[in-house]
């Protein structure tokens, strides 16, 4: 009898301790399931920003070509279109014929940050422009903030242009002419 309830106690402790241990299995699985489908939707929203980060790219070159070419407003929302316009002078408008051009554009880096609505984005460039009438050609180094939002297409809603430092002053420090 004593051998009966030996062996009944530890039949008894071993079914606890698998008992025991399919509980922790079951859980940790549960657990693993739960971060695995986690891990999997913020794989698939990275791979989505990726994709939008790389249309936000190209969509910023060509707006910065078109900048430069005199067609940004195209690439304009319709409220940030009406604000630019409304700044846009007579007096700007008179001298039209006497602008420079845009020789050569060389984009170093763009930065594309996601915010709440759209994308932020930062693009560091150097622009050639040739000099109107007897005037030297011109190398001005610019960054630019531009605001992307999502209408119907990726649109610019505000586009800060700031001079980094004049060409001249980084052609000399370099020693190139």
């Amino acid at each position: 009898m004593r051998q009966l309830n030996l062996a009944t106690i530890l039949l008894g402790m071993s079914t606890l301790a698998l008992a025991l241990v399919s509980f922790n299995l079951y859980f940790s699985n549960k657990d693993t399931q739960e971060a695995n489908e986690r891990l999997e939707e913020q794989i698939e929203r990275l791979e989505m920003d990726a994709g939008e980060t790389e249309a936000i790219y190209s969509e910023t070159e060509a707006f910065l070509d078109a900048l430069f070419e005199g067609k940004a407003l195209d690439y304009f929302t319709e409220s940030y279109r009406t604000e630019v316009e409304g700044e846009l002078t007579d007096e700007e408008s008179m001298y039209e014929e006497e602008q420079s051009n845009a020789e050569e554009l060389e984009i170093f880096n763009i930065s594309v940050r996601p915010q709440e609505e759209g994308y932020k984005v930062y693009a560091i460039y150097r622009v050639t422009v040739a000099g109107v009438g007897e005037e030297q050609q011109r190398v001005m180094y610019l960054m630019s903030q531009i605001e992307w939002l999502q209408d119907d297409e990726w649109k610019v809603d505000s586009h800060d242009l700031e001079p980094l430092v004049s060409g001249e002053s980084v052609e000399q420090a370099i020693g190139t002419e």
